[in-house]
């Protein structure tokens, strides 16, 4: 990993969010909407300034977080060492966050001046393409113990492991297409991803812990 690579691409991800919260700073109202209810009408808000700022820290704060974790598990010198070839996927799943959350911090803003009526058609969109990103990501990964799907049976178990990323991943593309188009459809259109995470979830779970007992009565 290139430090000076990793501090740049943070400082303009953060940058990119404080200066589209400065330049509209003067125009917000005192309240911003921050939180919408399952009808997109807003429950929650934060003061212009919350609202300026808060994107931005929480930017910093998971980018730091995120490559400190993928140093970590480059460095690591034990069974599940990061390998080489993955850093780049998780590189890209940090870049794809950082984006998302500055599409967020985009919509939150253009409701607060008026220029949308809820964040919808922006922070659906940019959800199902971090959705799609994670998806297309996690059946490449070689186990690890920063990334994918880490449980007692997967990080011990390589078939265990192939088969609940592969499946994971290929579920997650198919919510990520589902969020991206779902603004072409009525609000409540938004319960077809999120029923279909609830129930890919455990579904994945299940199977890790039924290829690892096949494995290992296969082996014993």
């Amino acid at each position: 990993m290139s430090w000076q690579r990793d501090v740049g691409e943070g400082l303009l991800w953060v940058g990119l969010c404080l200066l589209l919260g400065c330049l509209s700073y003067p125009y917000l109202p005192e309240k911003v909407p921050c939180h919408w209810n399952a009808q997109w009408q807003p429950d929650g808000w934060m003061s212009r300034e919350m609202a300026v700022w808060f994107m931005p820290l929480l930017l910093a704060g998971l980018w730091s977080v995120l490559t400190l974790c993928f140093w970590l598990a480059a460095t690591e010198r034990g069974q599940l060492r990061l390998k080489e070839e993955d850093l780049p996927l998780l590189l890209d799943v940090r870049t794809t966050l950082s984006a998302f959350l500055l599409a967020t911090h985009a919509g939150m803003i253009g409701v607060g001046l008026g220029w949308l009526a809820t964040p919808r058609p922006i922070l659906l969109p940019a959800l199902g393409i971090f959705f799609i990103v994670i998806g297309s990501v996690l059946p490449k990964l070689q186990r690890n113990w920063v990334a994918g799907v880490r449980l007692p049976w997967t990080v011990v178990n390589e078939a265990a492991w192939r088969a609940t990323n592969r499946t994971l991943g290929y579920g997650f593309i198919a919510v990520g297409i589902l969020f991206v188009v779902a603004p072409l459809f009525p609000p409540r259109f938004d319960l077809v991803p999120l029923v279909l995470i609830f129930i890919l979830v455990p579904a994945a779970l299940v199977q890790a812990y039924i290829v690892y007992r096949r494995s290992n009565a296969q082996t014993s």
